[in-house]
């Protein structure tokens, strides 16, 4: 290649070495998880899509999959955040229930859970986005009810499942409707 030209790539070369160098600085700095909730982060700059969010809410809840339990899915469910959700549990039989949920939205950090079984309520916020679902524990007895408040101006969704787990494998509170002091 004449020289001439070779002269007109020099300062591309220059300019491309400095702006890598910039993003390798940068790459430095952020620990790999900064770099992964920018990237699967529903505030990301990316527009919503509903995929998406449903599969990140899913690796939420299949955090708990290797966790030495033996879950057994008894329901689940998805809702929009501008429907909530208003679900009431049968919970026969001798094994305790875990309600895994969360959410991922669009502008909204935070939802409402109200748990209720006769007289018993307790509320509780749900982070969304997080990388973890949310976990409540219900013995088995009478019908519970699973209430998400209704946020009609944003945009996002709430996914749950409910497990039975055996009473051995209850971690944290036992009942987290009566709630437990602590």
């Amino acid at each position: 290649m004449p020289l001439h030209r070779l002269r007109h790539l020099a300062p591309l070369g220059a300019a491309a070495a400095l702006l890598l160098s910039g993003c390798a600085d940068q790459a430095e700095k952020e620990t790999p998880e900064q770099g992964a909730q920018k990237t699967s982060a529903p505030d990301s700059g990316r527009p919503w899509e509903p995929d998406d969010a449903t599969q990140r809410a899913e690796r939420a809840l299949d955090a708990y999959d290797d966790d030495g339990s033996d879950p057994r899915r008894a329901d689940s469910g998805s809702a929009h955040i501008a429907s909530g959700v208003h679900k009431t549990f049968r919970a026969p039989g001798k094994r305790w229930y875990r309600l895994d949920i969360t959410c991922d939205t669009r502008g909204v950090e935070e939802l409402t859970l109200t748990l209720t079984r006769g007289d018993a309520e307790q509320v509780y916020g749900i982070g969304c986005g997080d990388r973890e679902a949310d976990q409540f524990n219900i013995p088995p007895g009478g019908p519970f009810t699973a209430r998400v408040d209704t946020v009609r101006n944003g945009t996002g969704l709430v996914l749950w499942r409910l497990n039975t787990v055996s009473p051995g494998d209850v971690d944290g509170c036992e009942d987290d409707i009566d709630g437990c002091d602590g």
